[in-house]
Formats: structure tokens, C-alpha cells, sequence
């Protein structure tokens, strides 16, 4: 007679058991994979606004350098003249709705043209530096303002501010973030929804 060797049985309850543990399992590993997925988003959304924020500081650079190199319309005397003619004077005091108005070509300073006048230099200045922000930033806008001191105005400083627009801020329109305000107290008034500013006061 041969033996037979006893098969090892595995109980109803017991073979339950072991599904339970596999769809905790991969519970858990599903819950795992959220989680990253949603780290990277936010690593991908923090390193947008980094490369924004980096071209804005670049933006605002390149109309202070401007004005630095032809400061002679950023002094007293000149003062009443860049009120009568902000855009040769570095003033363009706009909120956002308005920021994207960009002054007329003075036609001068190109081949073939007189030389600009240091009013006219401005006013092209202004005129490529808003051009620059529509390009570079997505909905991107500037605006230079007066400063002042009490009641009177200091002739060479101004105070630039970049505008753009963020748009992960406005990704989810759920009710949490609607009770959120989204405005930057920063920005010229009246402030826009997902927009951003970058302030900096300048005295070329």
C-alpha cells in the first residue's frame, strides 16, 4: 500500500484573509502614488513661479537700466516737464487694465533717424519694456510711479511694478478657493484676481 502524503488544505476563512491583505496592499500602494503624483504637481508648480518671479526681477532690471543711463530727465528741473509728458519722463502710473498701453513710436534713435532727445529716449524705453513683458510673462504688464515724500514728489526715484499673471493660482475653482482672496495687496489698485506684483523703488 503506498502512503499518500496529507495535502495541506487551506480553510475558506483563511483564503479571505489573504485577499484582504492584497487589496490593503495595493491601497496602500495606490495611496503612495498619489502622493507623489501630487508632490511632483507642486514641485512643477513652485518651479514656475521661481522662473516667473526670476523673469520679472529680469524686466524690472532692464527698465531701471535704462533709466539710469539717461537719468538727466530724472532731475527737479525736469520734474514739471515729465508731469506735462509722463512717458518722456519714466511715468507711466497705471493699474493693470491699463498697463499694457504702450506710447507711440518717437521715431528717432533708428537707422536713418535723428538722434532721441532724452525725453524721446524714455518714451521708447517705456515703449519696448511693456513689449518685453507681453512677451516674456504670461499676461505680463509694467507700470512706473512717481514717489513721493508728504506731499512732495522726490524728481529721481520711481517706484517699478511688475505685473503678471499666475495662472496655478487660479487651476481650482472650488468653493475653499473662492473664499480665498486671490489678490496681491502689492499691486496698483484696484488689484486683479491671480495677478502678481513685483515692486522695487529706484533711485537711478
Amino acid at each position: 500500500m503506498k502512503n499518500h502524503l496529507p495535502l495541506k488544505y487551506k480553510a475558506p476563512s483563511e483564503r479571505g484573509a489573504m485577499l484582504i491583505e492584497v487589496l490593503i496592499t495595493m491601497f496602500v500602494v495606490a495611496v503612495g502614488l498619489l502622493g507623489a503624483a501630487g508632490l511632483q504637481l507642486a514641485s512643477t508648480r513652485f518651479q514656475q513661479t521661481s522662473s516667473m518671479r526670476s523673469q520679472a526681477l529680469i524686466q524690472a532690471d532692464f527698465i531701471i537700466e535704462k533709466m539710469r543711463v539717461n537719468n538727466s530727465v530724472l532731475t527737479l528741473a525736469n520734474l514739471v516737464a515729465a508731469t506735462a509728458n509722463p512717458d518722456g519722463g519714466y511715468l507711466a502710473p497705471d493699474d493693470y487694465a491699463t498697463a499694457n498701453d504702450q506710447p507711440n513710436d518717437p521715431g528717432c534713435g533708428l537707422n536713418g533717424q535723428l538722434a532721441c532727445t532724452a525725453a524721446q529716449a524714455a518714451q521708447r524705453d517705456l515703449r519696448e519694456w511693456r513689449q518685453s513683458l507681453a512677451r516674456e510673462l504670461p499676461g505680463g504688464r509694467g507700470s512706473i510711479f512717481p514717489v513721493t515724500v508728504g506731499a512732495a514728489t522726490e524728481p529721481n526715484a520711481r517706484r517699478v511694478v511688475v505685473m503678471w499673471r499666475e495662472k496655478a493660482q487660479l487651476e481650482t475653482d472650488t468653493a475653499a478657493n473662492l473664499a480665498v482672496s486671490l489678490q496681491d495687496a502689492t499691486c496698483p489698485a484696484p488689484a486683479v484676481d491671480g495677478i502678481r506684483c513685483l515692486n522695487l523703488w529706484v533711485t537711478p
